[in-house]
């Protein structure tokens, strides 16, 4: 095996992993510096995720090698890794919540004194200098149920250090934080880097990338595709390299524009909310399927909250139908034709062990009421046809709707809205977790819901499904609005800069990414 270069702490070579019918990887290779901060970018199924999880030992590659300080080694379990130093933290902190602070940093490794007993006093010395450095005010002996999102990110670092950590793996660590902490949290990661740290930054934010990191290895459908110094990428050319082409001219649509002469159905203007959104604004015409673009933690579900009624703006106005609402809760904004397909179907759109007749009909269920009793037949006649309508494959409507595959269970939640006659359909991520047929379907739906005067707003994490089925595009990044983009405008490449921070209005002129493939 041939030695590596002093410099290079992690190189992995020739890296291949399949699932069933999946080639998640093909062949990559893949190296680490010792002190650098590197990104790893590419699309959602990219196969960072993946290369990772082979990389922190929870996953075997199927082919390829790995090798550590000029030696090969083989990963077999996450205490391998440990072992090496190298330690994750995942987008889903993995702390125990009612635990301390103090046994969630040391979960996993306890260190024993000389007599074979823990050594609680050491320790709490060591972890309480450790959060100090780190800027943890807090008291170790608080349950981290207690702590807000970054002081557990705090604690997360904290757990790794205490494993003699070198190499630091981060899952979109900035996801759940607001500006001010993200930019405390690049203080601490700066300062580990000084240290000596090597850090992997795994985010769909562009502008971090820019902001915090070195080097950048981009990945595309299993492959590695590109590699550069930050310092000599454009944002454009790394959009160009995660995509894979260059589309610098805006989509053509021969769909019909006539939405734009309707009467404005909804009209948000400067909505903000104390914790994220800031001065929101955007309309959307009767007829018009208007798509919301942005990352995690970028507001599309907040801005439909709000909407909806369940959480409250602290400035702003709502307008619908020209006259200003600002509903006080759900059952306010459905009796106003504002209706919600939330994002979790199964926890938050549905009531799993109840029947499908009764998931279709819970918004609507006065039309059903009797002098005495819920009429049945009416009820059950209308759940039947709405299923028809559909095309939902069910084999009695009494049967729960958390027997049903997640296209039909989300076309059940679409039937509660069409049962509930709303005239503004606010659906967010309709088609996350569903077949390609499913998908169809409910793409198939919302146009013609478009077609019949509908006012709809559709989130979806696929820029692809915003392109095939909206009549204009509103990108978010960090709570605000970046960009709008109109069909006969629509440019993927320009919506992906929106959506990860960048400020340019423009692509201009870039080399073919073929240029900066390593």
């Amino acid at each position: 095996m041939e030695v590596q270069k002093p410099d290079v702490f992690i190189a992995m070579q020739g890296i291949s992993k399949a699932y069933p019918g999946v080639q998640a990887l093909s062949n990559v290779d893949f190296s680490i510096h010792s002190g650098e901060i590197l990104a790893l970018v590419g699309e959602n199924g990219a196969g960072k995720s993946t290369l990772m999880r082979i990389l922190a030992g929870a996953s075997r590659p199927d082919a390829g090698s790995i090798v550590a300080d000029g030696r090969e080694v083989t990963f077999d379990s996450t205490a391998a890794a440990h072992s090496l130093g190298i330690s994750t933290i995942y987008q889903e902190l993995m702390l125990i919540p009612d635990l301390s602070v103090l046994e969630n940093v040391y979960l996993g490794h306890l260190r024993e004194n000389r007599w074979g007993m823990l050594d609680w006093s050491g320790m709490r010395r060591d972890a309480g200098d450790l959060l100090s450095r780190l800027g943890y005010a807090g008291s170790l002996d608080t349950p981290v149920c207690e702590l807000s999102v970054a002081e557990q990110q705090l604690v997360e670092i904290a757990k790794a250090l205490t494993r003699k950590c070198r190499l630091l793996i981060m899952d979109e660590p900035t996801a759940p934080l607001n500006r001010e902490e993200v930019e405390h949290f690049f203080d601490i990661v700066r300062g580990l880097q000084a240290s000596g740290l090597s850090i992997v930054f795994i985010t769909h934010h562009l502008n971090e990338i820019f902001e915090i990191c070195h080097r950048v290895v981009v990945l595309r459908q299993g492959e590695r595709v590109g590699e550069a110094m930050v310092s000599e990428l454009s944002e454009s050319r790394l959009v160009e390299l995660m995509l894979g082409r260059t589309m610098a001219h805006g989509l053509q649509s021969k769909r019909s524009i006539a939405h734009l002469n309707a009467k404005i159905a909804l009209d948000v203007q400067a909505i903000s909310t104390p914790d994220l959104l800031k001065d929101v604004s955007f309309s959307v015409h009767k007829g018009e399927v208007v798509g919301l673009a942005g990352l995690m933690g970028s507001g599309r579900t907040e801005i439909l909250r709000v909407l909806y009624g369940v959480d409250k703006p602290s400035a702003g106005t709502i307008k619908i139908d020209g006259e200003p609402v600002m509903f006080s809760g759900p059952r306010e904004a459905l009796a106003g034709g504002v209706g919600l397909g939330p994002e979790d179907r199964k926890s938050e759109g549905l009531v799993l062990s109840m029947p499908i007749r009764f998931n279709a009909t819970l918004a609507s269920m006065d039309r059903y009421s009797g002098t005495f009793a819920i009429l049945k037949g009416k009820e059950a006649a209308r759940v039947k046809a709405l299923c028809e309508r559909l095309e939902v494959k069910y084999n009695s409507i009494e049967d729960s709707v958390g027997k049903l595959s997640g296209g039909n269970q989300q076309k059940i939640i679409l039937a509660r809205l069409l049962d509930a006659d709303v005239d503004i359909f606010l659906l967010d991520e309709p088609t996350r977790g569903i077949d390609i047929g499913a998908k169809e379907a409910i793409f198939e739906l919302v146009r013609e819901l478009a077609d019949k005067g509908a006012a709809v707003v559709f989130v979806s994490s696929v820029i692809e499904e915003l392109l095939r089925v909206c009549d204009s595009i509103v990108c978010l990044n960090l709570g605000r609005v970046t960009g709008v983009q109109q069909r006969e405008d629509f440019s993927m490449p320009q919506i992906m800069l929106n959506v990860m921070g960048s400020d340019s209005d423009t692509l201009g002129n870039s080399p073919d990414p073929a240029s900066l493939l390593a």
